[in-house]
């Protein structure tokens, strides 16, 4: 059961790190809206915990990397599209 909360947070930390720096990752996209679902029915309710604290933990490291590489952009809109008035 350990393994599978590891595993469960290895996983899914990386998926948060991978959406982070490639927001149009679909194998990512997946594993984010799974995982938990495949956590809570295998591990219980602790899982979202794990999920959770995994989540902040990729996220962080991939806005950090993004940092490094370029600038981050804070706006919604991509970089040819400008805001409508």
């Amino acid at each position: 059961m350990l393994l599978g909360f590891i595993g469960l947070f290895i996983v899914y930390a990386l998926s948060h790190y991978w959406i982070t720096l490639n927001k149009r990752d679909f194998f990512s996209t997946v594993l984010v809206i799974v995982l938990p679902f495949v956590g809570v029915y295998y591990l219980g309710w602790m899982a979202l915990l794990y999920c959770l604290l995994s989540a902040y933990l990729g996220t962080k490291a991939g806005l950090k990397k993004l940092q490094r590489t370029r600038a981050v952009r804070v706006s919604f809109y991509d970089k040819d599209e400008e805001e409508q008035k």
